[in-house]
């Protein structure tokens, strides 16, 4: 290769944007999950968009292809970020999966910023080796009591004579929203680091007593504390339930999601609502805005995971925050957030009657009376969404205008309609 072609490929190297994940369990039918952004394949700006991948993406491990999924889904409404789910097989040439295998995908970018066609690669490196190498003595613990923490970390074995250590700072513990390491002070912890079980054994472990709050949240019967192992390169975590799993949730009657009775510690709040519902226009789920619902109602500055804004597959998501409430109480919520596939229809000709509503021509009464009408004679199916409380004018106008989707008005004509 002469240099001028050297220069040429060293400059398309930094154009390629390479993504490599560490880790990922070479096991067959694990899904592995690549992105796609490319603004130019979102030509629909009021749908999520199903894309086939034919002659578009590529996978191969080790330089050898493989199937590959037949279409990717866009992540959002015109997000122009397109979100593909490859299954490992079970062999390739002939081999069963290993250690070090990369996982090769390549788009075949029509047109870049300049207008010219290019490949985009993303790679992931396989590895046989547990996705948990964090092992707890007792997946149930209570309050007050300690459990064994093991560690398998290969990396952290300096010496082979003599028992190595780990800082406790690497050990994050994560409850719902709330967050802090193992080297937080309300952690009875014997010895005070993880401690090698012998030279060159690879093997970690330390005694954790179950704090009665954990960055000041806290820790209620029922409740699920995750112990994460911060090595880039072997992360891993451990899940252990304080109470021994048995714990009692409030209980709902009607529909209309009124807790008919509820249970809980002193001094805190657990309550675990109905799902909250949104509706995907596609079959893989959608990006869901839950910050201004009423399941978040009367909390100042809620954690919460997984947070606001992001893309919830189809079906059932718990979510868990850590916050305040109005007398500065520390409480733990949980709520469910539901995705539903939208089946709902809106006659083309409604935007005319919103448009007068807009002008000042239809009072909120008459265009109330005009949405009822049309749902009670079937003419109009809507699918409401619980999260809305009052109809969004200003995104009602844009529909009616012809600047937003009839997913953006679902909710608002919904309530309108009762």
């Amino acid at each position: 290769m002469n240099k001028s072609n050297l220069k040429g490929f060293l400059v398309l190297l930094l154009l390629l944007p390479m993504y490599l994940s560490y880790a990922e369990p070479a096991t067959p039918g694990t899904v592995l999950t690549f992105y796609v952004t490319d603004s130019n394949l979102s030509t629909d700006h009021r749908a999520v968009m199903t894309i086939s991948t034919s002659g578009l993406v590529d996978f191969t491990i080790n330089g050898i292809s493989i199937s590959g999924p037949s279409e990717m889904v866009e992540t959002g409404v015109d997000t122009g970020v397109f979100q593909l789910e490859l299954t490992l097989p079970d062999s390739v040439g002939g081999k069963s999966l290993q250690n070090g295998d990369v996982v090769l995908m390549t788009y075949h970018q029509k047109a870049d910023n300049s207008g010219n066609p290019t490949d985009v690669t993303q790679s992931v490196v396989l590895s046989s080796i547990s996705s948990s190498p964090v092992e707890s003595s007792s997946p149930n613990v209570r309050i007050g009591q300690y459990f064994k923490l093991d560690i398998y970390a290969p990396n952290y074995n300096l010496d082979s004579q003599t028992p190595d250590d780990i800082p406790l700072s690497m050990i994050e513990v994560h409850m719902g929203g709330a967050q802090t390491t193992l080297a937080d002070g309300t952690f009875d912890v014997n010895p005070y680091s993880m401690r090698e079980t012998g030279p060159n054994t690879d093997t970690f472990e330390v005694n954790v007593k179950i704090p009665k709050s954990i960055a000041g949240f806290p820790v209620e019967m029922g409740s699920t504390i995750e112990f994460r192992f911060n090595d880039p390169s072997m992360p891993s975590s451990v899940f252990v339930t304080v109470g021994g799993g048995s714990y009692s949730t409030p209980a709902y009657s009607g529909s209309s999601g009124t807790p008919a009775s509820s249970s809980g510690s002193s001094g805190a709040t657990s309550l675990v609502p109905q799902a909250l519902v949104f509706y995907a226009s596609n079959s893989i789920g959608t990006n869901v805005n839950y910050i201004n619902s009423t399941a978040l109602s009367n909390l100042q500055e809620p954690v919460c995971s997984p947070v606001s804004g992001s893309f919830f597959m189809m079906g059932t998501t718990t979510v868990t925050c850590a916050a305040k409430d109005q007398n500065g109480n520390s409480v733990i919520k949980t709520f469910s957030i539901s995705v539903i596939a939208d089946q709902s229809h809106i006659p083309s000709w409604t935007k005319k009657t919103v448009g007068f509503w807009c002008a000042g021509d239809v009072s909120d009464n008459q265009l109330s009376a005009s949405m009822k009408y049309l749902v009670s004679n079937g003419m109009m199916l809507l699918q409401g969404n619980s999260v809305v409380s009052t109809a969004d004018k200003t995104t009602l106008c844009l529909w009616a205008d012809g600047k937003a989707a009839d997913q953006d008005v679902i909710s608002s004509l919904y309530l309108l309609s009762r």
